[in-house]
């Protein structure tokens, strides 16, 4: 019996559909969503993708036809396109005359423009309509599990142990960072983008300078960092490393704050200060954690300092932009996370493992490779390359692809899936 071919080995064959989205601004992702909604089932993108592409009509999916062709029927601008070259919109499933491989659609460069003012960066895509990075979280489906022989989703209470958190070189310095700032007096920032591990490399320091036992970590807990000031920081500390209700006014709080320092260094303690959020502190903030930062016993440093915060903090470190923050930026020690590309097969091997699965059996050889270009954007400059496989990210975008490649039926997730979220 002849093996029935794989969704992703059907030739490219761009039909004329793809040529009509093409020049009448329709994109795949909004396709999408109309034919999920005419036909109430759960279609993606990289469906529509096969589809425009590869001539793929999905049949997990009844009604795809009909549904695309009542779409087309409703745009107005399709239908004069299509009359125009005296076509009915049955003629949208031909193959079309040109590849158009690489075009992109009317109207892209203003969604272009439009994407790098909401979102964070633009994508290199992996194919010509991939425009932004997806942020929106997705599951893996219960389908998904079973097609794969999971029983539980391995991104999901994923951090039960010191073991299930994955440590690069990098990551290791960047730990190695914050606990010498803690016993030594440091004046640390770890900036990183939203999802990179931050708050998760701060818990493993925690737990960590507990299990010592020598230093005493102080950590605000005011929601609203926007509102951290001079007077509640010296609050923080009166309130983590004493039994003593903090003075009320700020004269007298300083002091306060000293003598305590003070008294715990005389007792063999190292205090360290741990700010989240620290991208919204103010910078009249950042130039008074300066002044604590100073706070010493002879030539030892009675308060450590790390600030973790989001790359609008780095930002805030530019002294060509800030000049008047130059006393704090001279001083500060700056620690980046950066993206996980080059460490995903080891970083997803230990997400897999922990729920009993072996990363050969879900992915092929190249599916990586294509993983990290999926996450990878281009500066502004055409030249710059920035990686986005942040744990978040790369968890996100492995359920889209697992979700897919069971639609596809696809045996592994391979790069062709990938490319195709």
């Amino acid at each position: 019996m002849r093996k029935r071919a794989m969704a992703y080995e059907i030739d490219f064959r761009p039909l004329v559909l793809k040529e009509l989205t093409l020049v009448c601004d329709i994109s795949q992702e909004g396709l999408a969503a109309a034919v999920n909604k005419r036909t109430g089932c759960n279609v993606s993108r990289g469906l529509v993708n096969l589809a425009i592409n590869r001539g793929y009509l999905p049949q997990s999916v009844p009604g795809f036809r009909t549904a695309v062709e009542g779409i087309i029927k409703d745009n107005q601008r399709a239908m004069t396109w299509l009359l125009q070259r005296n076509m009915s919109v049955s003629d949208i499933w031909q193959q079309a005359e040109h590849g158009f491989k690489g075009k992109m659609p009317s109207g892209h460069t203003k969604r272009v423009r439009r994407s790098l003012l909401q979102s964070r960066q633009a994508m290199i895509p992996g194919n010509p309509f991939s425009i932004t990075i997806q942020w929106e979280v997705e599951m893996i489906s219960q389908e998904a599990l079973r097609h794969f022989k999971m029983f539980r989703n391995p991104f999901i209470d994923d951090i039960q142990k010191d073991a299930d958190i994955y440590m690069s070189d990098e990551h290791r310095y960047i730990e190695a960072a914050m606990l010498d700032a803690a016993r030594h007096g440091g004046f640390l920032a770890v900036i990183g983008e939203v999802g990179s591990g931050k708050s998760v490399m701060r818990r493993k320091v925690i737990e960590q300078l507990k299990k010592d036992g020598d230093t005493l970590v102080i950590y605000p807990q005011m929601i609203d960092k926007t509102r951290v000031n001079a007077s509640s920081i010296c609050d923080a500390i009166v309130m983590d490393i004493s039994s003593e209700k903090p003075r009320v006014k700020l004269e007298q709080k300083t002091r306060q704050v000293q003598s305590l320092l003070l008294d715990r260094a005389k007792s063999g303690y190292r205090a360290c200060l741990i700010i989240e959020e620290a991208h919204d502190l103010s910078v009249q903030t950042l130039k008074y954690l300066k002044r604590f930062y100073e706070l010493e016993d002879g030539y030892r440093k009675l308060l450590g300092i790390v600030l973790i915060g989001q790359t609008e903090l780095k930002h805030m470190f530019d002294e060509g932009t800030n000049v008047d923050m130059r006393e704090v930026i001279r001083r500060v020690q700056v620690a980046e996370i950066k993206g996980l590309n080059g460490h995903l097969q080891e970083y997803l091997s230990v997400k897999l493992k922990r729920v009993g699965a072996k990363p050969d059996d879900i992915f092929s050889a190249d599916a990586y490779e294509a993983l990290s270009r999926r996450l990878t954007s281009t500066e502004r400059d055409g030249k710059t390359k920035v990686s986005h496989a942040y744990p978040l990210l790369v968890n996100n975008y492995t359920a889209k692809a697992m979700n897919l490649a069971y639609e596809m039926g696809e045996t592994k997730v391979t790069a062709d899936v990938v490319d195709a979220i």
